[in-house]
């Protein structure tokens, strides 16, 4: 397995994976082998490259074998830039090994049951950032992150192409309102550990515009929105460039996500949970995990919740249950800051409201980009690692199905009012 830049090339051996391990398994390892293959297909991922890795470990005298996750930063020139890589990579590894530590310090200090707690981390088990290894630093071409391999322990990731039903949509909420709600009471009760994020760079942004908006133009109920279309996205890049022009609202803006879509959470379920439906048997999710905490942002927490609402909700989800997915993230996200001991009397469903009304709208040029590649068809996307950003930007790889949805998208964003 290896990963080129120009003449430079960064190979997975056992002695460097020993020296990732080593942190967190102690002195007394050695790696005896491993295997790696891919562990994902065009579509899934375009931020990273992502193998799994087995490994065969001796610790003492006993051999056990490991089933971890290696990411690697992606093999484009562009994809790096896309994404930041340089920055973004640490943003992960930080999420991974620190945020996720102090949401779990955070939980038992205020006593909140193991059974109720937000565990929605992959374990961590090491990191290089670059050549000298150093975390904190500037990542290149050789950082690679290790991660516990959730499919191996019964996880799994939804269809895309098909979204989420409403047992997952509840349950997605749930874990994103308790996600949220740490990170706001860390910044009540601790506020010299504020959790926040940078603010992602953002280039060829003329080129992502023109894209969108050439992909809207030719979806005949849409030509006559073009106008306010284009407006929101050139309004966007402008915050975008210019962060200075970024308001926060208080007392919601909190550590997000800022990718919290389909591909990012992974379900588990118990062998005993399932339900009939009608003449057909639904399996019923009991756990999350969130993956890919690459552009993290201190915001509103309105980016995660709306953009997950309208890019992994199943056909109808938004028509028929958005309120009551509103309604389910709110009391969660309360109800969580009271179980950590938090005044959540400032928190009132009016001032969520508003935050959500000056945020909403704000989400729909993230929607709408993310839709080209949610809606992709799998068989018809390239390699990434060789393509160039025309190739990237401007095709249009999902067809119907990505019409279908940004008509109901800017449907429902006008009867709302948010375009």
């Amino acid at each position: 397995m290896s990963l080129k830049k120009g003449d430079s090339t960064f190979e997975l051996t056992k002695e460097k994976l020993e020296f990732l391990l080593i942190p967190d398994l102690g002195m007394n390892i050695k790696v005896e082998g491993f295997k790696t293959r891919p562990l994902t297909q065009h579509g899934d991922n375009y931020g990273s490259t992502i193998l799994a890795v087995e490994v065969s470990i001796i610790q003492d005298i006993n051999k056990h074998n490991l089933s971890l996750v290696a990411k690697l930063v992606p093999s484009s020139q562009f994809l790096r830039e896309v994404f930041v890589t340089d920055i973004s990579f640490n943003k992960e590894v930080n999420a991974y090994k620190l945020v996720s530590k102090e949401f779990e310090i955070l939980q038992i200090e205020n006593g909140i049951p193991l059974h109720k707690q937000f565990n929605g981390f992959p374990k961590f088990y090491g990191a290089r950032t670059n050549r000298e290894g150093n975390i904190n630093e500037k990542a290149d071409e050789t950082a690679v992150l290790l991660l516990e391999n959730l499919k191996e322990s019964g996880y799994a990731t939804g269809n895309r192409l098909v979204g989420l039903d409403l047992i997952h949509m509840k349950l997605g909420v749930r874990k994103l309102a308790q996600f949220h709600a740490l990170s706001i009471a860390i910044k009540i009760l601790k506020p010299n550990n504020i959790i926040t994020g940078g603010v992602a760079d953002c280039i060829v942004a003329e080129k992502w515009i023109t894209s969108a908006i050439n992909d809207v133009k030719v979806i005949p109920d849409c030509v006559q929105y073009l106008e306010k279309i284009e407006k929101i996205l050139r309004d966007d890049m402008k915050e975008r460039q210019n962060p200075s022009l970024i308001s926060y609202m208080e007392p919601f803006a909190t550590f997000v996500h800022n990718d919290f879509w389909v591909n990012n959470i992974m379900f588990k379920y118990e062998p005993q949970t399932w339900s009939k439906n009608g003449t057909s048997v639904i399996q019923i999710p009991t756990h999350v995990k969130i993956v890919d905490f690459q552009i993290t942002l201190y915001a509103s927490p309105i980016k995660d919740l709306i953009f997950f609402i309208y890019s992994s909700s199943a056909d109808g989800i938004v028509d028929d249950c958005y309120d009551e997915l509103i309604n389910i993230y709110y009391t969660e996200l309360v109800n969580y800051l009271k179980d950590l001991r938090c005044d959540a009397g400032s928190f009132s469903f009016d001032s969520f409201q508003k935050d959500l009304n000056i945020n909403a709208p704000k989400e729909f040029p993230h929607i709408l980009y993310m839709h080209k590649y949610i809606s992709a068809d799998q068989n018809k996307l390239p390699d990434l690692s060789s393509c160039g950003v025309d190739e990237i930007i401007q095709n249009n790889y999902g067809g119907e199905l990505y019409e279908k949805r940004v008509k109901f998208l800017i449907k429902d964003f006008l009867q709302r009012g948010w375009l």
